[in-house]
């Protein structure tokens, strides 16, 4: 044997071997398409031995509605064009598809004339399984994506938007655009619970339904009726075979329906309506999803009629303030016209008493013995004491009326000034002052240099009697609060009194020991309400008294 033959020997034992153990199927076709010969793997591919392959057109073993492709692209390899590889449906013995991956070539002698055809054929079953998972895969992840996207988008809708109308229109035109349904609408029970309302449905169907005003009985033959009565959803999908449901002139082309409770509080307020012009079309995926988003619904109509109630009730309120501060603008010009004529009206009769026992111990003291001197010097000084309880009550009742007009206030500075026009008024007294630096508060200057007068002014008051005092302003803090506070070391009081401290006209000592009105402590205690304060006091007898107060 010579050394071509045994080379030609040697390759084709390597192209049986290789036509034999392969993965794919192989064909040998002749110029028509007839099989010629095949190998296992071709036989495994299609369910047939070899001996029902050979012999028949290939095309017998195609798909029939891919035989004609396969028929053209004979002609066109028989014409000289390179075909790429393509793919190809197989019909098993059993009657099933194969998806197949083709790769057919034109086999030619020395000569370059055609011999056969070479086809290679590759099972691509697991590749279409997995690719169509895949697919799936992506096609539901898309699907909770827009689950999830309305999920957010109605949360954002339900926490921004407080008009219960303009958040139901919202809520349906989502649902709809999102998941591409046929129809959504939304239903609330009215306030009989007899009916279930429509509130908002989506396209010309819903506008229509809105105008004529639909409804459906709680309860009654309708998907809606029966969900809104058992708080239960209710879903069909094929209506033509769910028992209970409302045939709508409105949506004719409905196949699938269902219709979630909204509840909120326990109680099933209405009804969130799906339908869909496909049969099947919610998946248990769906229905979940939707009734979460109807349950965030249901919360979110509530707030927004809470909400709307209390706007009403706030516009009420508004309405009874606007009434009640005409009433005390009213009253405040009658005070303030009493408070003129008291100014006026009491004082020129004290004037009078004053002024006529005046002349009496002037022009008659020698026909008065010391008793009667001492009577109309006793009426001169109540008359001076009625005319300072008229000031004192006059500038109570300004303190009401009076705008403010709050800044920042240096109360140190405020202090200082008042010290030493105290210390000016009896310099002879040996009064230490100690007043912390820097002390600022907001408020209104004018009303705080009146509350500050009052409370030094006492302190200075109750320490007079002492041959050395001490007075103290500063601050602190106590429970997270700033606390101001005046300190002094003189008469103090007795605790157990401590309540009647700040009312009008109340004493702890006699005019005997001090002298004053009984006002002060009630200015004070109005100064420091109007800027929304609180004024404590703590004291004991004879070891001083502390005044608190607050300026938020």
């Amino acid at each position: 044997m010579d050394t071509d033959q045994r080379v030609v020997e040697r390759e084709e034992g390597l192209y049986r071997a290789l036509f034999e153990h392969t993965n794919d199927a192989i064909f040998l076709l002749d110029l028509e398409g007839v099989v010629l010969e095949a190998n296992r793997q071709a036989s495994r591919l299609l369910g047939y031995s070899l001996e029902e392959i050979q012999g028949r057109s290939i095309l017998d073993f195609v798909m029939p509605d891919e035989r004609e492709d396969g028929r053209q692209r004979l002609r066109d390899l028989l014409a000289g064009r390179s075909l790429p590889v393509y793919e190809r449906s197989f019909r098993h013995k059993n009657g099933t598809a194969v998806p197949t991956e083709v790769n057919i070539a034109l086999v030619r002698d020395k000569a370059g004339r055609p011999l056969r055809i070479q086809s290679i054929v590759r099972d691509i079953s697991r590749r279409k399984m997995a690719q169509e998972e895949r697919e799936r895969l992506l096609s539901d992840l898309i699907h909770r994506s827009t689950q999830l996207m309305t999920a957010a988008e109605i949360s954002k809708s339900a926490s921004t938007i407080l008009d219960p109308d303009e958040l139901m229109q919202e809520v349906v035109n989502v649902i709809q655009s999102r998941f591409g349904f046929y129809y959504v609408g939304l239903f609330l029970v009215d306030e009989e619970g007899e009916y279930a309302v429509l509130q908002a449905g989506t396209g010309e169907p819903g506008r229509l339904m809105l105008q004529a005003g639909h409804k459906l009985r709680v309860g009654g033959a309708s998907m809606t009726g029966q969900c809104v009565a058992h708080g239960e959803a209710r879903i069909a999908l094929d209506v033509g075979e769910e028992a209970v449901r409302f045939d709508n002139p409105y949506l004719p082309l409905t196949r699938s329906e269902m219709a979630l409770p909204l509840i909120a509080r326990g109680q099933c307020i209405g009804a969130l309506s799906v339908q869909s012009a496909q049969a099947a079309a919610f998946s248990p995926a769906d229905i979940a999803a939707l009734q979460t988003m109807a349950d965030q619904v249901a919360v979110a109509i509530t707030n927004a009629r809470f909400y709307d109630q209390i706007q009403r009730y706030a516009t009420h309120l508004e309405d009874l303030v606007a009434a009640r501060t005409a009433e005390l603008a009213a009253v405040n010009r009658e005070l303030e016209a009493f408070a003129y004529s008291v100014s006026h009206d009491l004082r020129a009769p004290l004037r009078s008493i004053d002024g006529f026992s005046q002349a009496l111990l002037e022009d008659y003291a020698e026909m008065l013995d010391a008793r009667g001197q001492d009577y109309l010097r006793r009426v001169r000084a109540a008359a001076k004491r009625m005319g300072r309880l008229i000031d004192d009550l006059l500038q109570l009742s300004r303190l009401t009326r009076r705008v403010m007009h709050r800044r920042s206030v240096n109360l140190s500075d405020m202090v200082r000034q008042i010290a030493e026009d105290l210390a000016g008024q009896e310099p002879e007294r040996q009064v230490e002052w100690v007043i912390a630096p820097d002390v600022t508060a907001v408020g209104d200057p004018h009303l705080l240099q009146v509350a500050l007068e009052n409370l030094l002014g006492n302190a200075w008051k109750f320490t007079s009697k002492h041959p050395t005092a001490r007075i103290e302003f500063g601050v602190m803090q106590k429970e997270g609060r700033t606390v101001y506070y005046v300190r002094d070391d003189g008469a103090g009081f007795d605790m157990a009194y401590a309540d009647k401290l700040f009312g009008a006209f109340q004493r702890l000592h006699g005019l005997a020991e001090f002298e004053g009105t009984g006002i002060g402590l009630a200015t004070v205690q109005r100064i420091i309400h109007r800027h929304g304060g609180q004024v404590w006091a703590e004291g004991e007898v004879e070891k001083g008294a502390t005044f608190y107060f607050t300026l938020p």
